[in-house]
């Protein structure tokens, strides 16, 4: 497959991922960021279902578990800090999954591993400080067409595929569109904080949620601890609050820093220590902010021609614990589907690719969207404010503790059932 040239936009999960099986097969790629370096940054991640076995299928199992995160599990406590519900971590080796994975690990280090996969490849280009200004595409009728591309420093490739692997406001997504098209972003009626302060000896080693009671808005703080010297503290709300909402919209670092630690500031268990580090610790100016949300596109629109979205770009759901796992899934469908045209008809790579996106939306969106739409009402008892509320919240995660129910949530029954297809195409190197 020397013939197909192939440009990534976005080095996160999804494109390293896409890179990683189109390389293989010996299409050349160049991947690229718009960061001056790698974006290995990022809060905790975890592994599951599907993601498990491309893992172990890329030959990365070992590596990752090397940096795992080694979280006992996961409980809910009240304001006074006594755990109400505890779900440990399912006993390595039974495959088996709690909400904390038996694979948690922080997302740069998944980057660097995935990464490192393409790194050294004649035929893969990793570029920083790039991104794409604009591009043009040939008709589909074109047996030979190519994607025009012209770069930010004014030079212009052309291409036989352009992948949109640049998250949920995808500049990419927007251009394919056209600038008319609405934006496909949906909100889920809350946002998420989360930075880093300086660790205590009593901070868990558990994903620990707290909600509290009583605000405009409903509101959890959350821990997690992947190393000794740090400690990472989540802001979640549900609700709009327009002083974060201005501070997101500005860019202004300090000011978000601001409007988190005013929203907090009343807040009980841990939260005077958390807005107090937000307000003046140098660790917590890794905040990162966003809104919790679902890219929603009409059938059809994962792609146009040989422009094609993937990951966040095309499914985002914001932070549900699965994002991963359909990260990567999408890189190997959409690489397997693309490969085993290829291999029946090498006359015609842009035949290949637009087929290929096409089959790749057909067999993975009915997966990757089974839960679209249905968030909103999760997200409303999942965030009580009210200390009845909170209480109900506790006694059901209780109940949900004691029958094991944790290992079953999640997923649809579609999404449970799917399996991996199997691309013979894929597994046969050229390089």
């Amino acid at each position: 497959m020397s013939s197909l040239k192939v440009l990534i936009v976005g080095g996160g999960i999804a494109g390293s991922s896409l890179a990683y099986w189109l390389a293989r097969i010996g299409a050349n790629v160049t991947l690229i960021e718009r960061a001056p370096n790698r974006r290995a940054s990022g809060q905790q991640l975890d592994l599951r279902g599907v993601g498990v076995t491309l893992m172990k299928r890329m030959g990365i199992e070992e590596a990752v578990r090397k940096v795992l995160v080694h979280e006992t599990g996961t409980q809910f406590i009240d304001t006074k800090g006594k755990t109400k519900a505890w779900f440990p971590a399912a006993p390595s080796g039974t495959g088996k999954q709690s909400i904390t994975s038996e694979f948690e690990i922080m997302r740069g280090d998944l980057v660097n591993i995935l990464y490192g996969l393409t790194e050294g490849r004649e035929n893969v280009k990793h570029l920083y400080d790039s991104t794409v200004e604009s591009f043009t595409q040939d008709d589909e009728n074109v047996p030979d067409g190519k994607v025009h591309v012209t770069f930010k420093d004014g030079h212009q490739e052309d291409f036989d595929l352009l992948v949109g692997a640049d998250g949920a406001g995808s500049k990419t997504r927007k251009a394919m569109l056209g600038s008319d098209a609405p934006d496909p972003r949906h909100s889920l009626g809350g946002w998420i904080g989360f930075f880093s302060v300086p660790s205590k000896s009593h901070d868990w080693n558990r994903f620990t949620y707290c909600h509290l009671p009583g605000s405009k808005v409903s509101r959890i703080v959350a821990t997690r601890k992947d190393c000794e010297e740090l400690t990472r503290v989540y802001f979640f709300i549900y609700g709009e609050d327009p002083a974060i909402a201005a501070a997101h919209k500005s860019g202004d670092l300090a000011r978000l820093k601001t409007a988190w630690a005013d929203l907090y500031q009343d807040g009980s268990w841990e939260c005077p220590r958390f807005v107090d580090a937000l307000r003046n610790s140098p660790e917590a100016d890794d905040l990162y902010c966003t809104r919790l949300e679902e890219v929603r596109l009409p059938v059809g629109d994962w792609s146009r021609g040989r422009v094609v979205l993937l990951g966040d770009s095309a499914y985002s759901h914001s932070v549900d614990g699965y994002g991963v796992m359909w990260a990567m899934a999408g890189a190997y469908v959409l690489a397997g589907e693309i490969a085993t045209l290829y291999a029946k008809d090498k006359s015609s790579p842009s035949r290949a690719v637009i087929e290929g996106a096409k089959n790749y939306e057909k067999l993975f969106r009915p997966v990757a969207n089974a839960t679209e739409g249905g968030k909103s009402m999760a997200a409303s008892f999942f965030f009580p404010r009210s200390r009845l509320g909170i209480w109900t919240l506790h006694s059901i995660a209780m109940l949900f503790s004691k029958l094991k129910l944790e290992q079953r949530a999640g997923r649809t029954d579609e999404q449970q059932k799917w399996k991996l297809p199997e691309y013979p195409a894929l597994e046969k190197s050229e390089v």
